[in-house]
């Protein structure tokens, strides 16, 4: 009996060295919901995108070996290393990343501290920002490159996908808090020192990390000591929070990538010399100074 190959068309190899197929024409309309079904419908339509930005014109890359950065242009060191990768706002439209975060910069520019201007999508006016209850802007979500990707995006606002309450920052923060606020329950008693503390990491897929320390203190705990094992019962917790975060961000729109989130803690400690201790080690130099001078007019 014959065995069937069954060639993987998503693989790396075939993205990076596809053989073309010169009689079909790229995909070119930059309006994710179609864009959506059609590569559900056939995955190497990958293989064939020509996406221009609606706002710059230009192209848009898709694959993190078609990213490219310009260090040259932009305002700040972090839009400078911002590449052109395509970005899809809730309404379905997508656009560079880099036009995108400019055109949200120059409406948030002229605001006031706490104000939070409504950003409208540049092509079919409909307002996609900000977060009803943090203020801040909501930037779309990246296009994915795999199936799995295309099946975890949220439904736009005409589908029924909704614009989260929070921004991914702060509803990681507010998450990550919680597991803060638990893990004194579920780990063993540490005896820490007062120059000692407890912080709670959240780390993404992306590499995008937040830490909380729910301590309130003037320390800077920069000095990693070792991590404290969650344990099961807490592990438990956090995979079940994890997991209602993948399942939320299929309905919910905000910028942040929860896929793969892990939860840490770190033992930390702030290694600069108290105060105290300081002035008494400045006090030690300058008497040191003081008489080698007076050694020196002697001789």
């Amino acid at each position: 009996m014959s065995s069937t190959t069954v060639v993987n068309m998503m693989s790396i190899k075939n993205i990076i060295h596809h053989e073309p197929q010169y009689n079909r024409p790229a995909w070119t309309t930059p309006f994710w919901p179609r864009l959506r079904d059609s590569l559900i419908e056939d995955p190497k339509l990958f293989n064939h995108l020509h996406l221009e930005c609606g706002i710059c014109l230009t192209d848009m890359s898709i694959f993190p070996h078609d990213h490219t950065f310009s260090p040259d242009e932009g305002l700040t060191p972090e839009k400078k290393m911002m590449s052109h990768r395509a970005r899809i706002l809730p309404c379905g439209h997508m656009f560079g990343n880099k036009c995108l975060h400019t055109m949200i910069d120059e409406a948030l520019k002229d605001m006031e501290d706490g104000e939070s201007p409504e950003i409208a999508c540049p092509s079919c006016r409909v307002v996609f920002s900000p977060h009803s209850d943090c203020g801040h802007p909501h930037s779309g979500k990246f296009m994915p490159t795999t199936m799995e990707g295309i099946y975890a995006m949220p439904a736009t606002l005409a589908e029924g996908g909704v614009l989260s309450h929070r921004c991914g920052e702060c509803l990681a923060v507010e998450i990550i808090s919680v597991v803060a606020v638990l893990a004194p329950v579920f780990t063993p008693p540490l005896d820490l020192t007062d120059r000692e503390t407890l912080i709670t990491y959240g780390t993404g897929a992306n590499l995008h990390y937040w830490a909380v320390n729910l301590e309130e203190s003037a320390n800077i705990y920069d000095e990693f000591v070792r991590e404290i094992p969650l344990g099961d019962a807490l592990q438990r917790v956090c995979d079940e929070i994890t997991e209602r975060l993948v399942q939320n961000s299929k309905k919910r729109w905000y910028s942040e990538d929860f896929a793969g989130l892990k939860f840490k803690l770190m033992l930390q400690r702030d290694i600069r010399p108290r105060a105290m201790e300081y002035w008494e080690a400045v006090e030690v130099l300058e008497d040191g100074e003081a008489n080698f001078d007076l050694r020196l007019n002697l001789d």
